[in-house]
């Protein structure tokens, strides 16, 4: 699942949590869903943000090179 796939997925569980139409059951179930997906977005995000930090460090060495 891409990182838009697992937004819109997040987007979708808080509409139906929003709802209150399912069972507590099956609603802890799609809350839990949805924080793992929010856990997998946030390492994403991590990531890349470590690659972008570490793409302008090695610009700015090439540059004062």
């Amino acid at each position: 699942m891409t990182f838009e796939e697992k937004l819109a997925r997040i987007e979708e569980i808080v509409s139906i949590l929003n709802e209150g139409n399912e069972s507590l059951e099956k609603q802890i179930q799609i809350y839990e869903e949805g924080i793992k997906l929010i856990n997998s977005c946030r390492e994403f995000l991590q990531n890349a943000e470590k690659k972008i930090i570490n793409i302008n460090s090695n610009t700015q060495m090439k540059s004062e090179e």
